[in-house]
C-alpha cells in the first residue's frame, strides 16, 4: 500500500525553539518557512523531511505512554553522537549507548517538547 515514509510531523508548543533544536543542534537544514508555526525541515541526505508545527499544548510522556519515535542515524558513531548531545545539555533517556545486536548501538533523547527521538547505528 505504501512505498515508504516522506516526511514525519513534529507537534511543537514553540516553533523557533523547535527549529533551533532540530536545525541548530541536529543539523537538519530549513527547506521552507511558511509562517509563524509552520517549517519545513531536510536532513543533509535529503531522505528524511520533517515537518515542524508549533502552538500546540504539550502532553506528558512516560515509558508507559504511547508514541511515536523516529530513529535518526548518526553521521559519525553512536558514542561520539551521545557525548555531543550531552555536552549541548540535551536530555539523554540512558546512561550510555547500548548494545542491541548486531554491533548496533542504540539511545533515546528528547526535544524541547519532550518528543522522544531514537539514534542507532555503529558504536
Amino acid at each position: 500500500m505504501f512505498a515508504g515514509v516522506r516526511t514525519v510531523a513534529v507537534y511543537v508548543t514553540q516553533i523557533e525553539k523547535a527549529k533551533e533544536f532540530y536545525s541548530g543542534l541536529l543539523g537538519f537544514g530549513v527547506s521552507a518557512d511558511l509562517g509563524p508555526n509552520l517549517c519545513f525541515l531536510r536532513s543533509k541526505s535529503g531522505q528524511v523531511h520533517i515537518y515542524l508545527e508549533g502552538g500546540h499544548k504539550p502532553s506528558s510522556v512516560d515509558d508507559d505512554t504511547a508514541r511515536l519515535s523516529f530513529f535518526l542515524e548518526p553521521e559519525k558513531g553512536v558514542s561520539e553522537t551521545f557525548e555531543s548531545l550531552k555536552a549541548a545539555g540535551v536530555e539523554l533517556l540512558q546512561e550510555a549507548p547500548e548494545e542491541v545486536g548486531d554491533d548496533t548501538h542504540w539511545f533515546q533523547f528528547k526535544d524541547p517538547d519532550g518528543n522522544i527521538l531514537e539514534v542507532a547505528g555503529r558504536p
